[in-house]
């Protein structure tokens, strides 16, 4: 990075604006560059990639005018496959992934948002594998982060626990890394940990509305009488049909306690939800709305 602050001075200044979250000065530095040198990729690339934090549509315009002049610059690539994760424009973005594994294969961000959505798809086998690759090939904390939930969902506590503290050695305020590790630690059941997580992340990161409903309902777990209820690990990494066959074989055999349970279990929820907004808002309704 050092080389292109030197070739482009406005560049310094758009890092530096962007580490205060001063998104619309950055924006102008980006158009003042362009003004300097209209065809310049670079100055495009980093037009788009402010645009992340305005206006997506506007990024993937820009993006895609830098790759229009260099279509292996890989700034744009990066930004066009994040704008389509984060909007959950699930084809494109595996379209783009799989060019950008074939033109950057030594690049673990590009490894590491396929993973974080094939967890979502619950391929947890395969977005295990390509966590190891972006572990391997960048080291970063937040590849760590979400290879120790992962390694939860996997069964593989020990080989969690070891990648979340390397995350967190590495970066203990980053919301991401704070967000996968709550998650590793609730996956296996470790809730004080989790919610610990969820605090840390909801203090850095107070108008995330992703981040508040994260926290809200780590909370709720913190009460005894809900989270035993809650299924057991074993359970959350059956397949769906064994979950109905299993709940096929209560039904008829212990009908009764069955109906209890389903009782119990929804009580619990609407209490424990109730005491957390509570703790949390008082007898006011929670505020509505934030910026994600």
């Amino acid at each position: 990075m050092e080389h292109l602050q030197v070739r482009h001075p406005y560049l310094h200044k758009i890092l530096q604006l962007l580490s205060w979250e001063r998104y619309k000065d950055a924006l102008s530095e980006a158009e003042e560059w362009i003004r300097q040198d209209p065809d310049d990729a670079e100055a495009l690339a980093w037009l788009a990639y402010v645009y992340r934090f305005l206006d997506m549509d506007k990024a993937l315009h820009w993006s895609g005018e830098a790759l229009a002049r260099d279509p292996e610059l890989e700034l744009a690539w990066k930004t066009r496959l994040f704008v389509y994760y984060e909007r959950e424009n699930w084809e494109p973005f595996k379209r783009t992934a799989e060019e950008m594994l074939r033109l950057f294969p030594e690049d673990g961000y590009i490894y590491r948002l396929k993973a974080q959505y094939l967890l979502m798809s619950k391929n947890v086998t395969e977005a295990r594998d390509l966590l190891l690759q972006a572990v391997a090939l960048d080291h970063s904390a937040e590849s760590y982060a979400v290879y120790s939930y992962a390694a939860a969902l996997s069964g593989e506590y020990n080989a969690s626990m070891e990648a979340e503290r390397t995350a967190l050695r590495e970066e203990p305020e980053n919301v991401q890394v704070l967000l996968y590790t709550g998650w590793a630690a609730d996956q296996r059941s470790d809730y004080k940990q989790a919610l610990e997580r969820m605090s840390a992340a909801v203090r850095l990161d107070p108008d995330n509305q992703q981040t508040r409903d994260e926290y809200l309902e780590t909370l709720q777990k913190s009460y005894w009488f809900y989270r035993i209820l809650l299924l057991p690990n074993f359970l959350k990494r059956m397949k769906p049909w064994q979950i109905l066959l299993l709940w096929v074989a209560c039904w008829l055999l212990f009908r009764p306690l069955l109906v209890v349970f389903i009782v119990l279990y929804i009580a619990s929820y609407w209490v424990s939800k109730w005491l957390v907004h509570v703790k949390v808002f008082g007898f006011r309704r929670a505020p509505r709305g934030g910026k994600d």
